[in-house]
């Protein structure tokens, strides 16, 4: 399996926004669209499509506060027809080396919504671990220590 992150540009936005989440996540993560729009009012955006065999199967935003040195994923996102089929580990792991590489990062920040549907279980598959923080007093931070 060929998995690799691209950078996302006037070439590729458009196919990279139309990637859709399955309806019962929708209230876990704003479409593609919105995120990339939002990443002209972000401190630090970094940002890029996930893509299998040239195909974009799923979208990676990270900002970072600049004074603090904290990286937060803040969008992560399969497509509903790419899910289960071990991309988004694949992608995390990726994700995570690239930051390491171009920024030397200790750490990795997300944050969830508790629920049936929460993500909160795939991110802990994945390494992270509750911080025992609340952010904007509603989802859970979660960390990935390196």
């Amino acid at each position: 399996m060929e998995l690799e992150l691209r950078s996302i540009n006037a070439d590729n936005f458009y196919e990279i926004c139309l990637l859709e989440v399955s309806s019962n996540q929708l209230n876990h993560v704003d479409s593609n669209a919105i995120s990339l729009a939002e990443v002209n009012f972000m401190t630090f955006p970094w940002f890029k499509g996930i893509y299998v065999a040239n195909r974009p199967v799923g979208f990676i935003l990270v900002n970072a506060d600049t004074v603090t040195g904290k990286f937060e994923l803040w969008r992560f996102m399969l497509d509903k027809s790419q899910q289960s089929k071990g991309y988004g580990r694949i992608a995390v792991d990726l994700l995570i080396s690239a930051l390491v590489d171009e920024f030397g990062i200790s750490a990795l920040y997300t944050s969830v919504v508790a629920g049936s549907d929460s993500p909160q279980g795939f991110y802990e598959n994945c390494g992270f671990v509750p911080t025992g923080n609340l952010i904007e007093d509603r989802e859970i931070e979660l960390c990935r220590y390196l």
